[in-house]
């Protein structure tokens, strides 16, 4: 037997459900491990100095620039090698990775370090459970602690029957021990499933008589919260799929083409994760012109070299698009 007592336990060992990852592919949730978590399993293991990976091939099988972006695709084989005493084991597995990013180079980069990753992690989970090989045996349930497993059958089977049988959980119990428990039980399901009940009126029908905790309205009919009002408030972006179309039937401010693209002013407000400026800084460009200033990544260099002002031929199409909707409604 190539390797020790204490490698063939840890590599029979459970995963441990904390470093368990999962993610939705085409409606069906998957559950792996982390190219780092499954490195650190091989250190640990096998040693630093007992293991290594070979990349055999690394080919793009597919690559499209979309829109100013770049999108690439890698098919990579990869060969692990592990010394155990005097035996050399080797194995090799396929991995794929794709990615998108502005740039060709951080494209190509991206997916072939994901591919290089999956196929190491393909090939070290042949070697056992602690690289992941129990997670091909049910793809739809990751595994669990046994404590955590047997409280949640436990607490679905009390909330099937509706109800505690306390002689079957804690054995027979006195009156008072029962009563308790059914207090206690009680006051449990009271604090952690909050309940929204309208205010009672007094008997005399003159208003709702006061309560020591507020009532508070349900959810699906609370105000919604206008954070520009707010003394710190923040920028309020508008959306206007009309205006956007109007924008993009005027002619190219570089170059007078048309049709054109509605591009929004990053510059205008201040930046938002994943959100764009509000639609009333929109300017017409068209397609070349539009992945040009993309590309060029200083925006605001970019109009200088072009001699355009953005702001106020921005503002200006927005009170045409304006007062050109309230003509239509009014007519």
């Amino acid at each position: 037997m190539p390797f020790t007592n204490t490698q063939l336990r840890q590599l029979r060992a459970n995963i441990r459900p904390q470093v368990v990852k999962q993610r939705e592919v085409e409606g069906k949730v998957l559950h792996y491990l982390e190219g780092w978590h499954i490195i650190s399993e091989a250190n640990r293991i096998f040693g630093f100095d007992a293991w290594d990976r070979e990349t055999l091939q690394s080919q793009c099988v597919w690559q499209k620039q979309i829109d100013y972006r770049y999108a690439a695709a890698y098919l990579t084989r990869v060969r692990i090698t592990v010394r155990a005493g005097d035996q050399v084991i080797q194995r090799e597995g396929m991995g794929s990775g794709e990615a998108l990013a502005g740039t060709a180079g951080q494209a190509h980069e991206r997916a072939s370090k994901a591919a290089e990753t999956d196929a190491t992690k393909r090939a070290l989970s042949t070697f056992g459970n602690s690289f992941g090989l129990s997670l091909y045996k049910d793809k739809t349930e990751a595994p669990q602690p046994k404590k955590a497993a047997a409280r949640a059958a436990k607490a679905a089977q009390c909330v099937q029957e509706q109800s505690i049988d306390h002689d079957k959980i804690i054995g027979p119990a006195s009156e008072d021990e029962a009563a308790v428990a059914e207090r206690l039980q009680i006051e449990m399901v009271e604090t952690t499933l909050p309940v929204w009940v309208p205010a009672p009126s007094k008997p005399n029908g003159s208003g709702p008589i006061s309560l020591e905790a507020p009532v508070l309205p349900p959810p699906n009919i609370r105000e919604k919260i206008e954070k520009s009002a707010l003394p710190i408030g923040e920028p309020k972006r508008i959306r206007n799929r009309e205006h956007l179309r109007y924008v993009a039937t005027q002619p190219c401010l570089v170059c007078g083409r048309a049709p054109s693209q509605a591009h929004h002013l990053r510059f205008a407000q201040p930046r938002a994760m994943g959100r764009k400026v509000s639609d009333e800084y929109t300017v017409p460009l068209c397609a070349t012109h539009h992945h040009e200033l993309h590309m060029r990544g200083n925006e605001l260099e970019w109009w200088k070299d072009k001699q355009v002002e953005p702001l106020s031929i921005a503002d200006e199409l927005w009170r045409s698009g304006s007062e050109r909707s309230e003509n239509v409604a009014k007519s």
